[in-house]
């Protein structure tokens, strides 16, 4: 979808520079190198785009509105109109824990946006989760 149309989210052309960065690394490491290889040529790809990051980011897992723990999710990314996480496996397939460790990431740290890339499939395997807080219905 081209940009402006009806319907297109704020989100999607950093989703999109950020993808684009993914596939240029795993055209040029293919699909065998370590997940910190990737993540390193990540840094080198996002730059090249103007794009602003943030790598091992803490999340602060709650209970009882209490910090218990954190835990690190590989980059944050961002410009001039939004922010997203990105989470980066190097394995055979993704597997649904990666969802869900990605899903905890955006509801814990109040993130809207998660791509979840694994450089271990070919073509990049890859999934954008998309948190939407609950509407407080409190008032």
């Amino acid at each position: 979808m081209a940009p402006g149309v009806k319907g297109r989210h704020k989100f999607e052309p950093l989703s999109y520079a950020v993808l684009g960065a993914c596939i240029d690394v795993q055209r040029e490491l293919g699909v065998h190198c370590l997940e910190v290889d990737y993540q390193r040529a990540l840094e080198v790809a996002l730059e090249e785009r103007g794009l602003h990051y943030e790598r091992e980011v803490e999340i602060p897992i709650t209970y009882g509105g209490k910090v218990v723990t954190t835990r690190r999710v590989d980059f944050r990314v961002w410009d001039d109109q939004d922010q997203l996480l990105l989470e980066v496996k190097a394995r055979a397939r993704l597997l649904r824990e990666d969802a869900e460790q990605c899903l905890r990431y955006l509801q814990q740290g109040g993130y809207r946006i998660c791509l979840l890339v694994n450089f271990g499939e070919k073509p990049l395997g890859r999934r954008r989760l998309v948190y939407t807080p609950p509407e407080d219905t409190s008032r």
